[in-house]
């Protein structure tokens, strides 16, 4: 008989009156993750008792490569999160009941002890991935501790004269240095921000090449340095413009390399108008300090910079919210765009949305109807975010001093006081239509 013949025949899916090819994928969902859950509670259970002797292995990790075919990584990773699983029971059940998925468990095991189970599983069940890597941001990994590797940096020339560079950074240095890379970047290109569809337009990029001819600055009254001697631009250039946000593109790592090591050689001040060139360290209230753009770092790490670092504070009210030009202009001031990113974590602020490039601050009441430009009215989106938000596929909303994020699927998410977004119940009804409106805003 052959292997395929001898298999049982596949179990029929039948498809209840209504049901949504959605729903059967979220009910698969949730018991694949049930069966998961189950599956390693067992395996930790045979781990235990040491039950592998008996099959003639020396490790349980052994027996599962040979018995299910794993992968050795795979294998070694699934003993790690059934010996999780059986100390802390809080996580299982929520596992086993098919709410919380894998990556979530394993990345949660890092963290967990006796004494936060409870509290960061709560957290994992209201938040999304994204936001919750934030969440625990600074924090200390639990466990056994190993010793970092030593910071190092080599040089190297070989034989053909190519100078070979290596090496490997303290977290806040490395970060010092995409921002070094991003200023040097920037400095390359000397144009400010470009719309994108605005690059379409023919017309568009002449007048951007006749303006970078020109040499004039961008904004003279905050630039001290030099402005770029060699300012022609050719059209792929122009195309090609990096946004003011985040770290350099990997095509643009080498160029931005050679442009700071110019821009050291002459020694210039050039105090850009990017958050992407600051290195931004967060302050929480129970004490933790992390790198919004580098949240791997834990506390210790990052909080002996604190006291030497160059501090920019932000006033905020008791509802965290600053910073008003009302109707007098339209766009974003630099002070506004800097306090919005520390708020949102220096990102996307969409659930789920990890995006820290193309940043575009939208209005939540949009211009044309009325909306001022102040802070209680702004959001920073990444522009696909932004699209979504403009073509009727997700609405932001405000009700008070809580902002409801709504998806066409009828999913929904709360930011309380602009924290992070929460899950919530679904919402029925329409997309833009279920929270009034009844914040007060500064100008009234």
């Amino acid at each position: 008989m052959s292997i395929a013949s001898s298999l049982e025949k596949p179990v029929q899916r039948s498809v209840e009156q209504g049901e949504t090819l959605q729903d059967r994928i979220r009910s698969y969902y949730i018991h694949a993750n049930a069966n998961r859950a189950v599956m390693l509670d067992l395996v930790g259970e045979f781990d235990e008792a040491e039950m592998y002797l008996e099959h003639g292995h020396y490790t349980t990790s052994a027996w599962l490569q040979q018995e299910l075919n794993l992968p050795i990584s795979t294998a070694y990773e699934y003993v790690r999160v059934a010996r999780g699983l059986r100390k802390f029971r809080c996580l299982l059940d929520a596992f086993e009941a098919g709410v919380m998925p894998y990556s979530t468990v394993r990345f949660l095991l890092r963290y967990l002890t006796e004494e936060n189970e409870e509290e960061l599983v709560d957290l994992a069940l209201v938040l999304s991935f994204a936001d919750l890597r934030r969440a625990v941001a600074g924090v200390e990994e639990a466990g056994e501790k190993t010793a970092p590797d030593e910071p190092f940096l080599k040089a190297h020339t070989r034989d053909d004269g190519m100078l070979d560079l290596r090496g490997l950074l303290p977290a806040v240095t490395g970060q010092e240095l995409l921002a070094a890379l991003k200023i040097a970047q920037l400095a390359q290109y000397g144009i400010d921000d470009v719309d994108v569809e605005d690059l379409n337009n023919p017309d568009v990029i002449d007048d951007l090449i006749q303006q970078a001819e020109t040499g004039e600055e961008t904004c003279p009254a905050e630039q001290t340095a030099e402005p770029r001697k060699d300012t022609k631009l050719s059209t792929e250039e122009v195309l090609r413009l990096p946004s003011r946000f985040g770290p350099p593109e990997p095509a643009d790592l080498y160029p931005a390399f050679l442009g700071m090591i110019a821009m050291v050689r002459s020694n210039p001040v050039s105090p850009l108008r990017c958050p992407g060139a600051h290195v931004n360290i967060v302050l929480t209230e129970d004490g933790r300090g992390f790198m919004p753009e580098n949240i791997a770092a834990p506390s210790s790490v990052v909080r002996s910079y604190i006291a030497n670092a160059t501090v920019r504070m932000h006033l905020l009210d008791k509802r965290g919210l600053t910073l008003n030009v009302s109707r007098s202009q339209r766009f974003a001031t630099d002070g506004q765009v800097q306090a919005l990113l520390a708020v949102w974590g220096h990102q996307c602020a969409m659930p789920g949305c990890t995006h820290r490039r193309f940043i575009q601050i939208h209005h939540l009441r949009e211009w044309e109807y009325g909306g001022g430009t102040d802070i209680d009215n702004l959001i920073p989106l990444c522009s696909s975010c932004h699209s979504k938000v403009s073509h009727g596929v997700a609405h932001i909303q405000s009700k008070g001093a809580d902002l409801y994020f709504r998806f066409a699927d009828g999913s929904q998410f709360v930011s309380r006081n602009r924290a992070m977004p929460r899950r919530t119940e679904p919402f029925e009804g329409k997309l833009a239509d279920v929270v009034a409106d009844a914040a007060l805003s500064f100008a009234d």
